[in-house]
């Protein structure tokens, strides 16, 4: 009888344990289940904003922007640093199969006159794509822009790009002073802000 009553609370023992166990393992699942969730709302799953944003990703209006060092169309280094001090700078992300990219550069080109007054450096960042596609797109579109190539897209990665085309404005200091996403077809606003760095 004793050898039975320690059988039974032998057996009703590990059964509590393996209970225990099993919440453990679950409480643990569902712990990664949420972190996976929220991984994927805030950073995969995120909306795409369109428009003058404040934010893209970690890149921040008012912040440092990333610096980077690259070649140009033409096989010659450029970097963000390079130029600190000297002009402001405007970033735009852009790809060859992109038809808002082509809207967008239409639009810089509109603004010729006021970029160069300020002294505004453009840079067309191309995102990821061959060298010799962009030659030939550039050629063709005779877009007389500086262009910089972002291979394995890693300066898009550090700007926080995830839609083209992006524009990113920084000022001489280094600061980000206007992000934009998508097509800009207004550029009164745009226009004033370069006329205010020409005067800082």
């Amino acid at each position: 009888m004793n050898e039975l009553a320690e059988t039974v609370h032998g057996g009703a023992a590990r059964g509590a344990a393996g209970a225990g166990l099993a919440k453990l393992v679950l409480f643990f699942a569902f712990a990664v289940f949420t972190v996976w969730i929220h991984y994927q709302v805030k950073f995969v799953r995120a909306p795409t904003w369109t428009g003058t944003v404040q934010a893209l990703g970690a890149l921040r209006v008012g912040a440092r922007a990333p610096d980077f060092t690259t070649s140009d169309l033409d096989g010659h280094p450029v970097s963000l640093s390079g130029l600190r001090d000297r002009k402001a700078v405007l970033l735009e992300f852009w790809a060859t199969w992109c038809p808002p990219c082509r809207m967008l550069k239409a639009t810089l080109h509109e603004m010729r006159s006021e970029l160069e007054a300020t002294g505004v450096e453009v840079f067309t960042v191309n995102a990821g794509e061959s060298p010799d596609r962009v030659r030939a797109f550039v050629d063709k579109a005779g877009d007389d822009f500086r262009t910089v190539l972002d291979n394995g897209r890693t300066i898009s990665v550090r700007y926080g790009v995830r839609t083209l085309p992006t524009m990113v404005l920084v000022d001489r200091r280094g600061t980000v002073r206007r992000i934009h996403v998508g097509h800009l077809p207004e550029t009164g606003e745009l226009r004033d802000l370069l006329h205010r760095l020409a005067g800082e």
